[in-house]
C-alpha cells in the first residue's frame, strides 16, 4: 500500500511517520510538506498514494476534495520533534494506528496487528 504522509515542511512530523510506516509495517511511504512541496507535485503524489495522511489539522482544508476520501488526520499539533524521532512523537502516532487500523491495514487477518508490534519496542 501506497502511504502519503504529510506536514508543514517535510522534515520532522511526517518523516517519522513515513519512517515508522515502512520500517515498522513495511507501507511504501513518503513524506512530503505541504510548504515545501510545489503544487504539480503535490497533485502527482496525491494520485499515486492509497491513503493520505496530515498530520497538522491547519492544512486539512487544501487537500483537493476528490483525495479527501484516501484521507485521515492524525493532527499532532505544531513542530516540536526537532533532532530526531521523539519517543512522544511515535507514540501518538502508534495511538493514531490503532485508533484507525481498519483503515490503515484493511486487512481482517492483521486485525491487532499494530498494537502488538508497538509493543514490542
Amino acid at each position: 500500500m501506497k502511504i502519503l504522509c504529510l506536514c508543514e515542511r517535510g522534515n520532522s512530523r511526517s518523516v517519522a511517520l513515513a519512517w515508522l510506516l515502512k520500517d515498522g509495517m513495511g507501507f511504501d511511504a513518503l513524506a512530503i510538506g505541504m510548504r515545501a512541496a510545489s503544487e504539480e507535485t503535490k497533485n502527482m503524489l496525491y494520485q499515486w498514494a492509497d491513503k493520505i495522511i496530515l498530520v497538522d489539522k491547519d492544512f486539512e482544508d487544501e487537500i483537493p476534495d476528490e483525495h479527501k476520501n484516501k484521507l485521515r488526520v492524525w493532527d499532532v499539533g505544531k513542530d516540536r520533534f526537532f533532532g530526531g524521532f521523539s519517543r512522544e512523537l511515535l507514540a501518538m502516532y502508534r495511538n493514531y494506528m490503532a485508533r484507525d487500523e481498519n483503515w490503515l491495514i484493511n486487512r481482517p487477518d492483521m486485525e491487532g496487528w499494530i498494537n502488538s508490534e508497538a509493543n514490542n519496542d
